[in-house]
């Protein structure tokens, strides 16, 4: 499997779904895209590319994916993103300059996993690492985009027991270790043939770079499938409209979007015109 296949452009309109405890279990929609990448500024530079498969059936295939997503290691910060968006967004772009007259676009381009036309926090949030502070733009569903809101917290926050058993992880001999962050507890494989104290997610502080991590039920589960070395701009996009909040209130807002979407955007029946209401239960990775 190849990275560059991201770059394979195809339309993927999926359906309706429901997963038990496990990331786009409801109704929400995934936002518009609206070229985002085309407001961006170079920030740093990365000399390191880390691609996780997030909640994957299949490895070697991206259909089966919840999402693909990508760490960037640069001098002064690092940056974790979803590739499928960012690559979607891209070439939203490229087809808006050839179809300048379009009444609409497509809702998604390129690949975009199981389910490409749904909304979930941990696909639509950007987490920028840098010294002991860490920035999180969370981006809402479709409908909610007037929610876009940002959050700072310290970091790191985790405190590691380091075990002896190894596994091999994208060829690289890891080991073990396990904490409990968050109200979960964590298992995660870190390599010190890499030497970078960082991870998935807001995972990290390890001596060498977390190239696999699932919480103990296996509800979320990150794993590395390949590594790029190079210089590459780490960007970051225009977050002014995105409002400040605290983590918690943010988490909340997150947890009544995936529990009751409908009743979030004050859904109404077309023909009753009352309310609709459709409650799904739902397991965030952070539960407290």
């Amino acid at each position: 499997m190849k990275i560059s296949s991201l770059l394979f452009l195809f339309f993927l309109w999926g359906g309706s779904y429901y997963l038990v405890a496990q990331p786009k279990q409801g109704y929400a929609l995934a936002p518009r895209l609206r070229g985002a990448c085309e407001k961006q500024v170079t920030i740093d530079t990365a000399y390191l590319r880390v691609y996780y498969a997030f909640n994957a059936e299949d490895l070697n295939d991206y259909d089966t994916y919840i999402d693909l997503q990508c760490l960037e290691v640069g001098r002064k910060q690092s940056k974790y993103y979803s590739a499928f968006w960012a690559t979607a967004d891209s070439l939203s772009v490229e087809w808006g300059k050839s179809h300048p007259y379009a009444g609409s676009s497509p809702q998604w381009f390129g690949e975009g996993g199981r389910f490409p036309d749904r909304w979930s926090e941990y696909q639509f949030s950007v987490i920028f690492k840098s010294g002991n502070r860490l920035k999180v733009y969370a981006a809402m569903p479709h409908a909610l985009e007037q929610y876009n809101c940002r959050y700072e917290e310290s970091y790191p926050l985790q405190e590691w027991t380091i075990r002896a058993d190894t596994l091999t992880v994208c060829g690289h001999l890891c080991q073990k270790a396990v904490c409990s962050y968050r109200g979960r507890q964590w298992v995660a494989w870190f390599s010190a043939d890499v030497p970078v104290a960082d991870g998935p997610w807001k995972l990290g502080d390890l001596p060498g770079l977390i190239l696999k991590a699932y919480d103990r039920d296996e509800l979320y589960t990150f794993e590395c499938i390949g590594l790029e070395q190079g210089a590459f701009p780490l960007v970051k996009w225009d977050y002014s409209r995105f409002k400040a909040r605290s983590r918690e209130k943010v988490l909340k807002l997150q947890k009544g979007i995936n529990e009751d979407y409908f009743k979030m955007t004050k859904a109404v029946d077309i023909k009753t015109g009352k309310p609709v209401s459709k409650f799904t239960p739902y397991e965030p990775l952070e539960l407290e």
